[in-house]
């Protein structure tokens, strides 16, 4: 298979984070065909691909490769056979990864290099659990290096900046357990639904200064179960966005304290629990003046600011000097990421594979 026929196989049989059992053997059987690569499985599913010419030091490349409980709307020849679908790209990430194989392949590089087809970026934090392994501790890693699709920039461009460019953000679950009774006599329980009421209205008056930015959002609740009964359980679930993972920490300690309170006022207890948790993806200065630099001179480059979005290649951007950019995908029509009809179009491939290869040559002695 090529690069192309590759994202076509994924996108017709996605698989959600922590279960990319057969993406994983696809892309090693795949990647087994070249000679000049030794393959890694260091954690339950995704793969790490080695290229080793020197005794220097590693660049690391890495793509996604789960997907998401999204039920696709494109109509698309290649669209997805499950209600599940790459409606994040990360079908087009690995793809453009596996074109980064087959030209290093073909050229054969003075440079050793990682490439890493992440599993669980949606949520469940991949990248730490494969670091977490000790997989990477053997290699010299230089610097790493990883690209986002993403349809609100033009079609081509090489969108980043020098500093954070996506936010850190933690998984947030909030248990509410109270006690049920019939609506008409309310005295005799503890209403769960009006504690998460508090709860989010105290939540949201927590003071937040205007020169680092957070948010607290609440994506999806639910209380009770029967229209007559005083809600006995309740829940909510959302996350904490912000540009410092330890900022984000304090704002979850305060969140404690808010439901100490409600629980007093309530009598109904809360549980506060965090979930996944990425730190902010913070591009290296340096690195970033040349990139800049030197892929300007080929390609469309632009500084842009950062997005509350979140993503697990922060904690890459901890262990290394990094470099993380969006890479546009506009030709016409903007839908977004996680839309059932966010689609990029094929022959944006070999643009992104070419893009970097660039970058690779620009560490070779």
């Amino acid at each position: 298979m090529n690069a192309i026929e590759i994202r076509h196989q994924m996108h017709m049989n996605p698989e959600t984070a922590l279960e990319e059992f057969e993406t994983t053997e696809l892309l090693e059987h795949e990647i087994g065909k070249f000679s000049n690569i030794k393959i890694h499985r260091p954690f339950n599913t995704g793969l790490i691909a080695e290229y080793k010419v020197n005794d220097g030091n590693y660049l690391l490349f890495r793509a996604d490769i789960d997907a998401l409980d999204i039920e696709e709307q494109t109509g698309w020849e290649y669209a997805s056979k499950n209600k599940k679908m790459h409606a994040c790209g990360h079908d087009v990430h690995t793809a453009i990864l596996f074109g980064l194989i087959e030209k290093v392949c073909r050229l054969k590089p003075d440079k050793n290099l990682l490439f890493f087809f992440q599993p669980a970026e949606e949520g469940a934090g991949g990248a730490q659990l494969t670091i977490d392994t000790g997989f990477f501790e053997s290699y010299a890693i230089q610097h790493a290096f990883a690209l986002h699709v993403s349809d609100a920039f033009d079609y081509g461009t090489i969108a980043f900046n020098d500093e954070v460019l996506f936010a850190s953000a933690m998984e947030l679950i909030v248990d509410f357990h109270g006690k049920p009774t019939h609506v008409a006599t309310p005295e005799k329980g503890k209403n769960a639904l009006n504690a998460l009421r508090l709860f989010l209205d105290a939540a949201e008056r927590i003071p937040v200064s205007k020169n680092t930015p957070l948010l607290l959002a609440i994506g999806r609740a639910w209380a009770g179960n029967v229209r007559n009964i005083v809600p006995e359980k309740a829940r909510m679930e959302g996350s904490i966005r912000s540009l410092d993972m330890d900022q984000s920490k304090v704002f979850f300690e305060q969140l404690l304290q808010v439901a100490q309170g409600v629980k007093l006022a309530t009598g109904v207890e809360v549980e506060v629990k965090k979930r996944a948790f990425y730190p902010e993806v913070r591009n290296d200065s340096k690195l970033f003046d040349q990139l800049y630099l030197e892929l300007g001179k080929h390609y469309k480059t632009l500084k842009t600011e950062y997005t509350m979005t979140g993503e697990d290649f922060g904690f890459f951007t901890r262990k290394y000097p990094s470099a993380m950019f969006w890479f546009g995908t506009r030709k016409d029509e903007v839908h977004g990421l996680h839309s059932p009809h966010f689609l990029p179009s094929d022959d944006i491939l070999p643009l992104g594979s070419d893009i970097l290869y660039s970058i690779l040559e620009l560490f070779i002695a």
